[in-house]
C-alpha cells in the first residue's frame, strides 16, 4: 500500500489534466503537422478508423494503426514507416495512466512481498496450516 498516498494523487493529476485538455485542439494539431508517409498510432480501431477519415479528408496518405497502450512493444512487431510514427494523444494518455495504475500495483506488491510475519502474513500461513492438517 502507497503509505504516503503518492500513486493516488498522480491518478488524481492525470485525471484532472485528462479532463481538461478536452478540446484543446491536440487532434487539430496533430492533423496539420502530418506529412504523407506519416503513421499515427491509435489505442482503438475505432479512434484509427476516424484518424483515418480524417487524413483522407485532407488528403493525406498516411496510415493509422492500432496498438494495445498496455503492449507498446507491438508497434516494433510492425515495418517502420515511409515518415514519422506519431502517437495519438489519446495513445499517450492511456499509456501513462496505465504506467501510473501499474507503478501503484507494483509499490503494493514489493511492500507485501518483503513485509515480515505481520497480520496479513499470519493469516496466510495460518489458512496455509489448516488446509494442510485436513
Amino acid at each position: 500500500m502507497d503509505h504516503y498516498g503518492i500513486g493516488t494523487a498522480m491518478l488524481g493529476m492525470f485525471n484532472t489534466y485528462s479532463s481538461t485538455a478536452r478540446q484543446t485542439g491536440r487532434t487539430t494539431s496533430l492533423l496539420e503537422s502530418l506529412k504523407d508517409g506519416d503513421r499515427i498510432v491509435c489505442a482503438t480501431g475505432r479512434e484509427s478508423e476516424f484518424m483515418q477519415r480524417r487524413c483522407a479528408k485532407l488528403g493525406l496518405k498516411v496510415s493509422c494503426i492500432t496498438v494495445n497502450p498496455k503492449s507498446p512493444g507491438e508497434i516494433f512487431e510492425r515495418p517502420p514507416s515511409e515518415g514519422r510514427t506519431l502517437l495519438d494523444h489519446m495513445w499517450v494518455e492511456q499509456y501513462f495512466k496505465h504506467a501510473i495504475e501499474r507503478a501503484i500495483s507494483d509499490i503494493d506488491h514489493f511492500e507485501r512481498q518483503s513485509s515480515g510475519y505481520g497480520v496479513a502474513h499470519r493469516e496466510t500461513k495460518e489458512r496455509a496450516e489448516a488446509i494442510s492438517f485436513r
